[in-house]
């Protein structure tokens, strides 16, 4: 009865050592993915943050003429909105990026 639970440990310590390993190589890959591409995200979330910010200032500069023509005031309102809102957005994107992308470098430095 005693050889039946030893082999049955031993079993379960070797699904279990697999999953580990599996699972480390899964964190390894997807470090090593983040640590590639965290700064392309970035930069481009700074670049899509830019335009934004732009659009947004130029519908608010233009709201004052705009706002007493029907539905073109809605409209520029509605543009100046969604670019404020699309640039903090980028801007939030672009940090995280950033952020993850150290996090993985030192991952993979310390050999995670």
């Amino acid at each position: 009865m005693t050889n039946f639970f030893h082999r049955l440990g031993n079993k379960i310590a070797g699904v279990a050592h697999r999953a580990g390993v599996k699972a480390h190589h899964a964190i390894h890959q997807g470090a090593k993915f983040v640590a590639k591409h965290a700064d392309s995200v970035a930069n481009i979330a700074d670049k899509v943050g830019n335009v934004a910010g732009v659009v947004g200032k130029v519908a608010s500069a233009a709201l004052p003429f705009t706002a007493e023509i029907p539905g073109v005031g809605e409209v520029v309102a509605g543009a100046a909105a969604a670019g404020k809102v699309i640039e903090r957005g980028a801007r939030m994107t672009s940090k995280g990026a950033r952020v993850a992308g150290k996090v993985s470098r030192g991952m993979l430095a310390a050999g995670i």
